[in-house]
């Protein structure tokens, strides 16, 4: 194991490097009609991550990156508000499936696709649960109903799980080094639990704004409205 004289420093390192490159990935999407708003391969930096470096900082980084590069890309397209919370709410706790599973298996050949595939159902059935709450509350059950399915195509982030897996086998293979956050004394240094809570605070609070949006429509509006004609 590679040692550090400190394990502070190259946890901010870290979680800067991989925040920044999860921004980069959700920001770079391709815009498409609502009620899925924008389509991007960030799914295999968050298998990447959630497996290499463990749940936590999975969820840190992820939640981190999503809500700078998403929130970027929501504010600058003029799409709904909502989406912000939204992704911050579903994919970090993906993110924090996958790591855990991952770990849960290892040794296993089938334990960290499978956390893959269950980190993309669990966002899969939570968009539609958020999509079909807003939309519901907006028109009425049936526009819940068709708004689902729209965001029930979300499965289709499937297709990153064999590139998530090339990552891993990579990376693996460049660092010589099963799990990244132990070959670099990552696990538990200071600040970790405080940044670890911060973010499940953020994920909390971007539930909570969804609740809010759906009962007020506030949120459900641009970032940024356009002007009056």
């Amino acid at each position: 194991m590679i040692e550090f004289k400190s394990p502070r420093s190259m946890y901010v390192a870290t979680l800067g490097i991989l925040g920044s490159l999860m921004a980069v990935f959700s920001f770079a999407s391709i815009v498409i009609p609502t009620p899925l708003g924008s389509y991007d391969a960030s799914s295999i930096l968050i298998f990447a991550v959630a497996i290499l470096y463990g749940p936590e900082i999975g969820l840190i980084v992820t939640v981190m990156g999503q809500l700078i590069g998403k929130g970027l890309l929501i504010t600058y397209s003029g799409l709904p508000a909502v989406y912000i919370p939204g992704v911050v709410a579903v994919r970090g706790i993906e993110a924090y499936i996958v790591g855990y599973l991952g770990r849960r298996f290892k040794g296993s050949p089938y334990g960290e696709p499978f956390a893959m595939v269950t980190g993309v159902l669990w966002e899969t059935g939570a968009f539609v649960l958020a999509d079909f709450y807003l939309w519901t509350m907006l028109g009425g059950v049936l526009a819940g109903i068709a708004a689902i399915s729209f965001t029930v195509w979300t499965f289709v982030d499937l297709i990153w799980v064999p590139l998530g897996i090339a990552a891993i086998f990579y990376v693996r293979a460049a660092f010589k080094a099963q799990y990244l956050d132990e070959e670099l004394n990552l696990v538990d240094p200071p600040g970790q639990r405080g940044a670890f809570f911060f973010s499940l605070f953020l994920i909390m609070l971007s539930w909570g704004l969804i609740i809010f949006a759906g009962l007020t429509g506030l949120l459900y509006s641009p970032v940024f409205p356009p002007p009056p004609p």
